[in-house]
């Protein structure tokens, strides 16, 4: 039985499309001046655009290395703590939790 659905149904299928194909139609418009005979993708990878390429690699190397040398040699948060407990700030001597007092205008 359920052959048989599934025979049934697949050649509705193929029928529905069959007839779809065999419509007219409708003639393409280049409104846009598409380039309807593009060239290979193969030509697009040139000699030029692999040179430009592999030019930049050295480049990209470079900035790597000095971002990371930079890196490197930054305190990084010992020195961000530092710098916020050597602050003389008011806000240091609040403590967690109280309530911090509205500064009067004078």
């Amino acid at each position: 039985m359920f052959s048989r659905l599934s025979k049934r149904i697949t050649t509705q299928r193929f029928q529905h499309t069959a007839a779809k194909q065999t419509s007219k139609s409708v003639p393409f418009n280049n409104k846009y001046n598409f380039n309807l005979n593009p060239p290979p993708v193969h030509e697009y990878w040139n000699v030029y655009n692999s040179s430009v390429l592999f030019a930049f690699v050295p480049v990209f190397l470079s900035i790597a290395y000095f971002a990371k040398y930079i890196g490197v040699n930054i305190e990084g948060n010992a020195g961000l703590l530092e710098y916020a407990n050597g602050e003389n700030s008011p806000l240091k001597s609040i403590k967690f939790g109280e309530p911090q007092l509205k500064a009067s205008k004078e």
